[in-house]
């Protein structure tokens, strides 16, 4: 616990500074304004952004908590198949994730090339099987803006996964893949995102047997699909909402199928999965999100309550949690240059009490 409070002492420290930086060159964006039209794909960005159909690009959080269920729930289940433990099995973490993002606009002024570095600190609550460690990630995209509603995005990734199984042994994961993103505002109040990527991967499990250390490498592949449709909806529409203030209707859905290769352990038993040589994990939400509107150069709070319910679950068998309440907040700027910065909190709880994810997330994009 001091370990994790000493991380966000820091992390909230740095966080300050980011949140203020971009005030000291707002003069000189305006002035700039005033001179030049500004490029597409600045337009197209803070259009995006205002309708609320940036977020899941560019915050993963959707991603990061489905593979942090998944990798919990197979080590669950080893661990509970290799005891026979009558325990109640439960998991929680809290995250401290920080997607940092450079983006260069090429000459044509409606493309740009993208770099994201995402790290990710996860500190596993004290249960019978507890994971902590780092996951670290890099993708390359070229983002072309069709128009100010219109965003296509192709790019490659490469990840990292290092995760010590408490007083049990370590799983580590490297994988390289490619991904592909879609945004549209089709309407006035209405517009939709979609992530699709696959990654190959292998992955190294470490525990002890015993006197003895298992050791099995196999094949670890995923084919992950994500889509939002997102609402904008303001005071002209409804008057009970403030002016000034945008609310956010959000539902989505995503879908993983994890592909597990059957090889040898260190001790000549065969196998893939905990569960066989495919897994499949899906989930659908609702989410109600509420902030001030996005202006350029000004401060726009936010809050998100909502729901999310599985609706395949291939690793339940022992932790069963279908059912999460999500809420969360938190506070996002844009300048006149598309540079955006968001320092945000979200949860989702399990209703049942048997797991829980939160996180701090800061994300920041400079455009160069």
């Amino acid at each position: 616990m001091k370990v994790k409070q000493t991380l966000l002492a820091h992390y909230m420290a740095a966080t300050a500074a980011l949140f203020f930086m971009p005030y000291a060159v707002a003069d000189e964006a305006e002035t700039s304004l005033g001179i030049n039209p500004l490029p597409l794909s600045i337009q197209a960005q803070m259009n995006l952004g205002q309708a609320g159909l940036m977020s899941s690009f560019s915050s993963g959080d959707t991603f990061g908590g489905v593979q942090w269920r998944i990798g919990q729930a197979r080590t669950t289940i080893g661990k509970a198949k290799s005891t026979s433990s009558s325990a109640d099995y439960k998991d929680d973490t809290s995250d401290i994730v920080a997607p940092l993002t450079v983006q260069h606009m090429l000459s044509d002024g409606r493309s740009l090339l993208r770099l994201n570095v995402t790290g990710t600190l996860s500190n596993g609550g004290d249960n019978e099987v507890q994971l902590d460690g780092d996951i670290g990630r890099m993708d390359a995209q070229y983002i072309r803006f069709l128009d100010v509603n219109t965003m296509l995005s192709f790019g490659v990734f490469g990840e990292q996964t290092d995760l010590d199984i408490v007083d049990a042994g370590t799983i580590k994961r490297h994988g390289a893949g490619l991904r592909f993103d879609v945004i549209n505002k089709f309407s006035d109040h209405w517009g939709a995102t979609l992530r699709t990527e696959y990654s190959w991967g292998k992955q190294e499990l470490k525990v002890a047997a015993g006197p003895f250390i298992r050791t099995h490498k196999p094949g670890d592949d995923h084919f992950y699909l994500q889509s939002e449709l997102v609402g904008n909806y303001h005071n002209n529409d409804f008057d009970k909402i403030p002016e000034g203030w945008v609310l956010h209707p959000v539902l989505g859905m995503q879908f993983q199928r994890n592909f597990l290769e059957a090889t040898a352990d260190s001790f000549g038993t065969v196998s893939s999965g905990e569960v066989g040589s495919t897994e499949n994990y899906g989930t659908v939400w609702g989410h109600l999100r509420f902030e001030k509107e996005a202006r350029p150069n000004t401060l726009s709070p936010s809050v998100v309550i909502g729901i999310e319910q599985e609706y395949v679950n291939d690793l339940d068998e022992y932790v069963d949690e279908p059912t999460y309440a999500v809420f969360g907040g938190g506070i996002s700027i844009m300048q006149q240059s598309g540079n955006r910065y968001e320092l945000s909190y979200l949860r989702h709880q399990g209703l049942k009490q048997n797991r829980s994810i939160e996180a701090v997330v800061l994300t920041a994009t400079w455009n160069l």
